[in-house]
Parts: structure tokens; sequence; C-alpha cells
């Protein structure tokens, strides 16, 4: 991907020392860059974002003449040499004057380079979930007494649609009785050898498919539990599968969990586990979460087994990855947000407990503190790695960040 820089500067004299030294600066920042497949090349307008390197003071007039032609955002850099980082800060906040933020990275090579990495990242998760389309099929379950939230708000915020679809609507679908193209379907088939519920969760997968193709959603939540009655089958197999396909789906008619997952899913590109916090053992600073619905591409040593609380269905039983991960979630609010790292010790197998079951070491106790200070609903979303620095920025830019966020 290519990135635009321009180039600004002062000097009267052409031939000033300073700019072999700029060109070795630009140089090295590419070589960082390398990897990512991102480039600065100068007077790329076609480009989606704009690096404007400020190489000496006195350079503002010129980016005033310029600027409404630059691609958007503007990243400023400066080697803090020739007067160039105060002409960064007057840029700046010529910017902010216009209600327009940019970027601003000075420091060594590396450290630019990976604050470009970080603000493309940002910028593209943020295209991503701008506009994007959320479905809410039937409403909240009845036990998420604290987990609604206001549409406008969602609205405001992030300018994410949420989509009120009937269960009516879905179980239409259903009821055709028409199995769509399926990707992987031969895994799946393998894992569902002689299971009784396969072809039924598959028609409710091929449903729901239908509907996140109809109104162009990017994620949904499912009223799941509405399903059971009718067709004796859950929608397990199909959330697992969906989420693997990179379609963020949750449970419950948690939305401020759909929430969550879509935003890690644009701001990492990873996939995460719905779970509930099922059990904390304060003595070793931990916690085990379960579920039944975790994303195929998840788990190892997957198990096709009923789902916990219906014994219907087919609930996801598989082994994640012992090691760092994070857990968050979006308060129902909008205001808060839980910030936790810990690191997976153990995969459990218990009886008395949804299928997917992880024991989860807290990094540090205060965080510990935090999840048991509860206020974000019954469910945490789960996710591979440290993604912290990627969500936190990423709230930062909607402004969804304050003291007290953890």
């Amino acid at each position: 991907m290519n990135i635009n820089l321009i180039r600004l500067s002062n000097s009267l004299d052409p031939n000033a020392n300073f700019k072999k030294a700029d060109d070795d600066f630009i140089n090295e920042i590419n070589n960082e860059l390398f990897e990512e497949d991102l480039e600065l090349v100068e007077g790329d307008k076609d480009a989606k974002a704009t690096v404007l390197f400020i190489e000496t003071g006195g350079s503002e007039q010129y980016f005033a003449k310029i600027e409404k032609e630059l691609p958007r955002p503007i990243i400023l850099i400066s080697t803090c040499k020739n007067n160039s980082l105060p002409a960064c800060f007057e840029i700046k906040s010529f910017l902010l004057k216009q209600n327009e933020d940019c970027f601003l990275l000075f420091g060594s090579e590396k450290e630019i380079a990976y604050g470009i990495i970080d603000t493309v990242k940002l910028f593209t998760a943020q295209r991503e979930i701008d506009g994007a389309s959320l479905g809410v099929i039937g409403k909240p379950s009845d036990w998420l007494i604290a987990s609604t939230v206001d549409y406008q708000k969602v609205k405001e915020k992030f300018n994410i649609n949420l989509v009120d679809i009937s269960t009516n609507e879905l179980k239409e679908e259903i009821n055709k009785g028409i199995l769509d193209n399926i990707p992987k379907l031969a895994n799946v088939k393998k894992l569902g050898k002689d299971n009784k519920y396969l072809e039924g969760a598959l028609l409710i997968y091929s449903g729901i498919k239908r509907i996140v193709e109809k109104y162009n959603l990017k994620g949904f939540t499912i009223r799941c539990f509405d399903l059971i009655e009718e067709y004796k089958n859950t929608a397990c197999l199909a959330l697992a599968m969906l989420n693997e396909e990179g379609i963020v789906g949750t449970c419950e008619g948690d939305i401020p969990s759909m929430l969550t997952m879509f935003i890690i899913k644009a701001g990492t590109g990873k996939s995460s586990f719905q779970a509930n916090p099922s059990k904390i053992d304060l003595k070793t600073e931990s916690a085990l979460f379960a579920h039944c619905t975790v994303p195929l591409n998840m788990v190892k040593n997957t198990k096709f087994m009923t789902h916990f609380e219906s014994g219907l269905g087919i609930g996801i039983r598989g082994d994640l990855d012992l090691g760092e991960v994070t857990i968050c979630k979006i308060f129902p609010d909008l205001r808060k947000i839980l910030f936790i790292k810990g690191e997976i010790d153990k995969n459990e197998t218990f009886a008395d407990y949804c299928r997917t079951q992880i024991n989860v070491k807290i990094s540090d106790p205060e965080d510990l503190y935090h999840l048991i200070s509860g206020g974000y609903g019954n469910h945490v979303i789960i996710v591979y790695g440290n993604v912290i620095p990627e969500f936190y920025n990423l709230m930062k830019f909607y402004n969804q960040t304050n003291e007290e966020d953890k």
C-alpha cells in the first residue's frame, strides 16, 4: 500500500545540508515499513493517507496552500531538527481549528515507522466500521436485563447502523429447507458424522447467511433460544462457522458483545470468543470462561456435543491454544470498556458448564477486581494475544475512553 509523501521546507538554499540527511531518514523509514507492505511515495495523490514530512520551520504557509488537496488522514513526521517540530504543532493546531485531527510522529526512524503502521491500521479499521450495518435478529434474551443499548447512541458514536430483523423472517428462511454453498462443508460433515442435529444446524446456518446477505450485514446477534422450541436445534454451529468466515455473530441477542467482537475484528482481523465468566478463583487469581459457540478457527480437537442448557442441537467443544489473551467488553452504556490481560493455562471439560471451557490466569490482581466489579453484562469477549493497544487506540478515536477505563 502506498502512502502519499509530501516534503515541506523553507530553506533559501536548495543545496542545504539537511537534504541528504532527510533523504536517508525517509529511506530508513521505508525499510522498516517494507515488511508491512507499506511505502512512502512522493506525490501519490491516489493514496488513502498522507505523510507530511516537515523538514524545517516556516513550512506552515506552504501546507496551508495545499492542504485541501491532500488525501486523508494526515500524519505529520518530524526529525525534531531545524525547527520542524514547532512547525508541526502549528499545522496540527491549524487542522484542529477546522475540527480535523491529524497524527504527529517523531523519534527514531523505527519509532516513526511503527507509528505509521499503527495509524494506518487504525484508519483501515475505522473505514471498516464506518457506516456498517449489524443485525439484531429477534430482541435480546429476556435475562439480559442490563445489556440493552441505545441505537441512536451507537449511530452517533460509531456510525454503526443496528438493523432489527424479526425471528419470523429468519424462520421463513430456515423453513425453505435450502442448504447454500457452505465453505469447509467436508470438515463440518466429518466432525458431525452421524450427528442427528447436523442437517438442521446447517439449515439454520444457511438461513442466517441469507439474512446477512439480504441486509448487507457485517455482523449480527441472534435471540437463539427462540429456535430451540420450534426446531429442537440451536444456532451454535452457525455462529461458530460464520465467525470463522469473518461474519461476526453473537448469541442471546447480546448487542454489546456484538459491537465488541465487530470492533475487535475490524481493528485486529482476529476472531474472538463470546464467553460467560463462569467461575472465579481468588486464591489462584484465575477465572473459568465457557460457552458453546467458539469460532471454529480458534480451536483444535473440536467435538460436536449438544448445547449445554437444552441438551439439544450442536454445541462446540474445542481446545484453545495456551498463552496470552485479552478479555474485553464495551459496556452497555457505551461509556466504559473492560480491558484485562490474561493467559490461558488450561482447557477444561467440566460436565456442568458450557462446552468450550478455558481457565485464564489474570495477569494483574487489580484486573481481577475489575472483572468482579461487573457492569459489562453476563458475557465477555476473549481474543488471542494482547490487543489492548489496538483496541484502546480505536476506542480513543471514537472518544470512548476515560481515566477509569480498564
